[in-house]
């Protein structure tokens, strides 16, 4: 169902009614220029935003966090019952990521309980951009500036007014709080949604353009036939396998295990977030390494985003946002690599 805010409301009224009792995350800018992903008691008018582009923070550091204890080694694992969260705000480019999660954490044995109820636990609504980042790229892997599926709400902000859309059984439970703030969403607005839409689109795909990018690109086919390319010795001259890309990434997923003492001194086991930059990340028993070399780690990560995955899924782990080329310390620029990938190719 597509709804509209009714007269005399505002969405702020309409978000506040569907995050009362609820554990709240939501997006606040910063003195930056971007925004960061920040939990609330409630949602805050004047301090929380929906944001016209996705935060510093990817989404899946909500659902499958940097750092999680396990349980002590031989004792008592169960962790205390999550609460419910509802996150505002959420932009296409980490809401399709969940896409791999999903396929990693829950649909291949054995299953992950944490991320299982993380992700039960969790109300997205997501929001269209309507402005980007200069790193933004969705167009070039298969993906657009707002969500077509996934969400369990979804708001499109145009200039006569908002559309609300609920995308799942669970969205339109949530959204019967706000029931009398909405009326149904009238024709008219909904093409102004999708002639904002449009135009977005035509945005990120005009700015990928200036990098030599362009929507259907055959990204598998060129990284398949790098692997004996010089490219990845040439970026690798700059990689200090500080492991950002992996950290910021919205679709890289690798974990370790570690066992330690805890504050109590008690024996513990914690799931670490890992990087296939760091030197030892194929590193096996016996001490062999598949990869010891940086350029051959370089070549993986992009195999398995571009080659491995659409095999797999039959979609790229590469959504666009562009966050690992903010993080990186040594510049390197993803559009870039693939643009050398595909005129080699």
């Amino acid at each position: 169902m597509r709804y509209q805010i009714a007269s005399g409301h505002s969405i702020d009224d309409v978000l506040c009614a569907i995050s009362r009792g609820r554990v709240v995350y939501a997006l606040e800018p910063s003195d930056a220029g971007q925004y960061h992903l920040v939990r609330a008691e409630t949602w805050q008018p004047g301090t929380s935003t929906l944001g016209s582009f996705r935060p510093v923070e990817p989404l899946k550091s909500l659902v499958f966090r940097p750092r999680e204890f396990l349980g002590q080694v031989g004792g008592n694992g169960e962790q205390p019952a999550m609460p419910e969260r509802i996150m505002i705000g959420v932009k296409n480019c980490d809401l399709s990521a969940l896409r791999i999660h999903d396929h990693v954490m829950l649909k291949t044995e054995p299953a992950d309980p944490l991320y299982a109820e993380a992700r039960e636990k969790t109300i997205l609504v997501s929001c269209d951009c309507t402005d980007c980042l200069e790193v933004c790229f969705c167009p070039v892997v298969g993906e657009q500036p707002h969500a077509k599926e996934g969400f369990d709400i979804n708001v499109s902000p145009t200039p006569k007014g908002y559309v609300i859309e609920t995308g799942s059984e669970r969205g339109a439970r949530v959204l019967e709080a706000a029931r009398d703030l909405l009326q149904p969403a009238g024709d008219a607005l909904v093409q102004e949604r999708d002639k904002s839409r449009a135009a977005m689109y035509q945005r990120v795909v005009d700015q990928a353009a200036a990098k030599g990018l362009r929507p259907g690109m055959d990204f598998k086919k060129a990284i398949s036939k790098s692997f004996e390319s010089k490219l990845w010795e040439d970026f690798a001259e700059d990689c200090v396998e500080c492991g950002a890309c992996n950290f910021c990434c919205c679709t890289c997923h690798c974990f370790l295990l570690a066992d330690g003492r805890g504050a109590s001194g008690a024996p513990e086991r914690v799931k670490l977030w890992d990087s296939c930059l760091f030197k030892n990340f194929a590193r096996v028993a016996g001490g062999a390494n598949m990869r010891p070399h940086r350029a051959e780690r370089l070549l993986n990560r992009f195999d398995k985003k571009f080659n491995f995955f659409p095999d797999v899924l039959k979609t790229y782990a590469c959504d666009g946002c562009g966050r690992c080329v903010e993080a990186c310390t040594g510049k390197i620029d993803i559009r870039d690599v693939l643009k050398r990938a595909v005129d080699e190719a």
